[in-house]
């Protein structure tokens, strides 16, 4: 039976915009999940769910599959049932100042403990200065100093009684309270003191001493009414202050009595503030410069480093993480440059995205976490152990020669969801033992979906929510419609969507400028073609040299006329973002031999381990079909013609097929026909990949020489779901000028490109006389010959 060529309408499958539920994609509702991704879906759901340890989730896909977006949207659903995440803040450490302590509140209230704390310290320094101004104060100071001066009066008085019954005087000098000779009331001068006989200056000198002694004495008194004074103005202002300490306290106390850390915090403040009331007096007297260490002052410890603040959250918090490091991720500890070396206190404790997301969910890059060796050995520290234990490189690396705190670890509760491509999720698990103890779930999303109407409207309103917020035009139905069919063309199959969201967007934001400069509102199907033409424009410079070559007859490819041993098979050129279809003349040489089939490909270690399959399989289908009564006895060589690169795949064995058996039976093939597909050993075609870049890329080799009406393309008939040809390769196949062919075994190729019965096997083997089959069998039976020593027949062996 002969075959005919596909109708138009089987090479495309086209939307139908009057089908389209809509005027324009403005009137869908926003996306509510990814396209077509409901396994990967009910796997997050599940891992999310799941609170023991270990179950956290690796979401894998291609890149540009929305998977990130879709899963943080979803995640944020799930986040807002969830309980608020309480705040965390580092305190003073007032047993320990090395070892900051972590107060644990709920949600929103580490803020409201921020503020409280910084208006007690302003308090301090307000209140402070005013206790030695209040007239309470002022009072009971005056009468202590009143009740020194009376002592201080009351030993003159005693001194200059006892002077003068001696015969001296008190007098005060620079020197101190000191007794000087008297007469009449006078004291005496210098020289009327010298004039005097020496037995009255020793009796005056004697007395003198007793005075000085009595003064001493008095001195000593009252050093010990003033240590009592002094003592008792210290007892008053620390009771001032303390009373002052108490007032600014109380209602911290009472705000925060239900929270025992904090309740122990302000305690512990407490006693601080006591300890230190004279500095803090001291300062407010103007008699400190500042409240550094110091100067003793403690007002810094009292203030709160609140590191993860979640009172303005709606439920758990949800976290991107995009540059992993180890202090971006578990926090570190600041040092500030001083003199010739560096401090630090618990006040420069930064915190990382494990505090940020603790208690919801975190997500990060894991090709960007791997690439930060230090940073995915932290991760994993963290999840066994449950805690965030801050830590800075330099330590982690054992390189570090400041002198640090150690911060308290505090408790996690996370779960971490590791965004990558699928080959990195079976990589990690080959080579890391712990990763599959701590990463159990893995949502896989897929690069394509089901081309349904479901998935179709979702995909839609996907685009409709980036043209809102892009600010781009809506597409009308003409436009949606197209979208839909390159969404079909990128996944390369017309049963199937691309739902990588990225490259889509791409082309709406492109067909939006086509539409903007034709002033239109809406983005027709129209400026979707044109931005689809201008991509390929871009991206199109090595295909038009490979074209180019073709239409010079730089590159041998014959598009008309007949050839031995010659076939036209197709192959694709990939790059990133961009594939194309090239044509490539295969050829093929026979004679007798051993029964072998010649990769020159691979002989010339051009061929990949694909390909050298492919070529193993065509010496097993030789020998199954031709071989029944005799030995193959053929050496056969195929080759690429004019390839100088790898080669690899099997979507070429039936082209390299056909070359072998045309020349084995000297019978030329069709070579305005192309053939792509695999064969098996019992001759049937198999599917292969990129059959819409295939085709396309011989019907332009066609245009470059001249498209005749016999040209076309031979793919296999399980290829068919697959096509989604370019307009103009359907319009061609419409107007009869360009020809698809769909293929179940090598018997039909033959028949297309030979015009040939192919045969079928009969008794003892034998093919039909006057067939393609026959002819091959009737070579090879001249090939095997010379090494047969009994007389042979076609129909079969002769009897003795």
């Amino acid at each position: 039976m002969k075959l005919g060529p596909l109708s138009a309408e089987r090479l495309c499958r086209k939307t139908d915009p009057a089908r389209l539920p809509f005027d324009s994609t403005a009137q869908l509702p926003p996306a509510t999940g990814p396209v077509g991704q409901d396994r990967a879906m009910r796997a997050l759901n599940f891992g999310a769910r799941m609170k023991q340890p270990g179950y956290n989730i690796f979401v894998s896909g291609p890149r540009g599959s929305g998977k990130r977006s879709a899963v943080k949207r979803v995640l944020a659903r799930m986040a807002a049932e969830i309980p608020q995440a309480p705040d965390w803040a580092y305190v003073h450490n007032f047993a320990e100042p090395h070892r900051p302590q972590a107060l644990r509140m709920r949600a929103g209230m580490g803020a409201e403990l921020k503020t409280a704390m910084e208006g007690f310290v302003a308090g301090l320094r307000e209140v402070m200065p005013r206790l030695f101004t209040s007239t309470l104060h002022i009072d009971r100071r005056t009468k202590l100093e009143k009740k020194f001066q009376a002592a201080i009066d009351a030993a003159l008085e005693r001194l200059r009684h006892a002077a003068e019954a001696f015969g001296f005087l008190l007098v005060d000098s620079d020197e101190g309270v000191n007794f000087v000779p008297a007469r009449d009331g006078l004291a005496l001068a210098d020289t009327e003191y010298r004039a005097l006989p020496k037995t009255e200056r020793d009796r005056l000198e004697a007395r003198k001493a007793k005075l000085i002694s009595l003064r001493d004495a008095e001195m000593r008194k009252l050093v010990g009414v003033r240590d009592e004074i002094v003592e008792q103005l210290q007892v008053l202002d620390r009771e001032m202050g303390e009373a002052a300490i108490r007032n600014l306290m109380a209602p911290l106390f009472e705000r925060f009595a239900d929270v025992p850390a904090i309740d122990g915090f302000l305690k512990a403040v407490y006693q601080d503030a006591v300890m230190h009331c004279d500095a803090l007096q001291a300062l407010a007297r103007g008699e400190a410069d500042d409240d550094s260490e110091e100067s003793g002052v403690p007002f810094h410890r009292y203030q709160i480093n609140l590191i993860a603040d979640n009172g303005q959250t709606q439920g758990a918090p949800v976290i991107s993480l995009d540059q992993p490091s180890l202090s971006r991720l578990v926090g570190k500890v600041e040092h500030v440059p001083l003199l010739l070396t560096t401090i630090t206190d618990y006040m420069y404790v930064r915190a990382g995205a494990l505090h940020a997301a603790n208690g919801g969910f975190l997500l990060i890059d894991a090709l960007a976490l791997l690439q930060q060796d230090v940073a995915w050995d932290a991760l994993k520290r963290s999840l066994r152990d449950a805690v965030i234990a801050i830590q800075n490189l330099a330590e982690a690396t054992d390189r570090s020669y400041n002198v640090t705190i150690q911060p308290q670890p505090i408790p996690l509760n996370v779960k971490i969801v590791l965004f990558g491509e699928p080959w990195l999720f079976y990589r990690l698990r080959e080579l890391d033992p712990e990763f599959a103890d701590w990463f159990k779930i893995q949502a896989d999303f897929s690069a394509t979906a089901d081309r349904t109407n479901e998935n179709c409207t979702a995909l839609l309103r996907v685009m409709s929510d980036v043209s809102r917020q892009d600010g781009l035009r809506p597409l009308d139905r003409t436009g949606a419609a197209r979208m839909l069919d390159e969404a079909s063309r990128n996944a390369g199959d017309a049963e199937k969507i691309a739902v990588r969201t990225s490259r889509l967007a791409d082309l709406m934001r492109e067909a939006d400028l086509f539409a903007r400069e034709r002033q239109r509102n809406f983005v027709s199907g129209q400026d979707v073609a044109l931005a689809v033409a201008a991509k390929d424009d871009r991206a199109g410079r090595l295909k038009a040299m490979e074209r180019e070559l073709i239409r010079r007859g730089t590159m041998f490819i014959d598009t008309t006329g007949a050839a031995v041993g010659q076939v036209n098979a197709l192959t694709v050129l990939s790059m990133p973002g961009y594939a194309f279809g090239v044509p490539a003349r295969i050829t093929a040489q026979v004679r007798p031999g051993p029964g072998c089939v010649l990769d020159i490909e691979r002989l010339a270690e051009f061929s990949g381990p694909s390909h050298a399959k492919g070529v193993h399989i065509l010496a097993g289908y030789l020998n199954g079909h031709y071989s029944h009564i005799h030995p193959l006895s053929l050496s056969a060589s195929v080759a690429f013609e004019q390839s100088y690169g790898p080669i690899d795949g099997d979507s070429a064995s039936a082209a390299e097929l056909l070359a072998i058996l045309s020349a084995i039976a000297n019978v030329p093939l069709r070579q305005e026909i192309a053939i792509t597909g695999s064969i098996n050993q019992h001759g049937v075609i198999q599917p292969i990949g990129g059959v819409n870049e295939k085709i396309e890329g011989f019907f332009d080799a066609c245009l470059a020489r001249g498209l005749q009406p016999g040209n076309g393309v031979i793919v296999p008939r399980a290829n068919l779901a697959n096509l989604m040809l370019r307009d103009d390769v359907v319009e061609a196949a419409r107007q009869g000028r360009f020809s698809v062919y769909a293929i179940d075994t090598i018997n039909d190729a033959i028949e297309i490109l030979t015009g040939m019965t192919a045969g079928m096997p009969a008794q003892y083997g034998a093919f039909s006389a006057g067939s393609f089959n026959r002819l091959v069998a009737e070579r090879l039976l001249y090939f095997a010959r010379p090494r047969r020593l009994r007389p042979i027949r076609l129909d079969g062996v002769l009897p003795f």
